[in-house]
């Protein structure tokens, strides 16, 4: 067994996705970024989502240099994606196994690390009322790293636990989770509950894929009862 699990969160451990006002959110986020100085370029470029316009201005802006002002400029930018993302997780609900494969990877004597790009308040928050589970660290997008597939939340992960990267494993569900993995070289497995996330993965160049959380204890010959 890996001396250190990492899993993403969203569709991977809780349905968080379904629960989220994400479109409500743009018309919050992007009024924001327009306003502290975010190019018009950056808005066609990507016309939707959150996350993705987020990730794409910290890139764009990393290199000026007020980098106080900047990380001022992105932690607000944060807080207004963490303020969608706690509104829904209260109605987020557990993939199949997804609480019994931690209780069962603890008690093995592995650590746990939850990398992801949603806030670690809100993974959090959903571990207390939720799991009741206990994690060893979160590493999410309010360290202000880069958002997968960007390496660095996977490195920051590693370098918290003083694990080297072949007594690794990552649990994800998306491309992103993937290449993250491959870049910093940790073993990867993937959490696919319908045959279009699959197919996705499968095209990304996964080979270890898994319905749910409970299937992939299953192969792991984990007893999570």
């Amino acid at each position: 067994m890996y001396k250190l699990w990492m899993f993403d969160f969203d569709n991977t451990i809780a349905r968080l996705e379904p629960e989220v006002d994400w479109a409500g959110g743009r018309l919050i986020l992007e009024p924001y970024l327009r306003s502290i100085g975010a190019p018009d370029e950056l808005f066609a470029r990507i016309p939707r989502g959150n996350l993705p316009l987020y990730d794409a201005y910290r890139t764009l802006m990393l290199a000026k240099s007020d980098q106080s002002q900047f990380n001022e400029n992105l932690r607000h930018a944060s807080e207004i994606i963490e303020m969608l993302e706690l509104a829904g997780v209260d109605r987020a609900q557990p993939l199949e196994g997804a609480i019994e494969i931690f209780a069962a990877l603890k008690a093995s004597g592995a650590a746990i690390a939850i990398v992801t790009s949603n806030s670690s308040k809100t993974v959090k928050r959903w571990f207390d009322t939720k799991a009741r589970v206990s994690i060893d660290a979160i590493v999410g997008r309010d360290t202000l790293l880069g958002l997968k597939p960007a390496p660095d939340m996977v490195t920051r992960a590693l370098e918290l636990f003083s694990v080297d990267r072949s007594d690794a494993a990552f649990v994800g569900d998306s491309d992103a989770d993937l290449r993250a993995a491959q870049s910093c070289g940790v073993q990867f497995y993937g959490i696919a509950p319908t045959d279009r996330a699959r197919d996705r993965l499968l095209a990304a160049g996964a080979t270890e894929i898994f319905a749910s959380p409970a299937a992939l204890a299953i192969h792991l010959n984990l007893r999570t009862a």
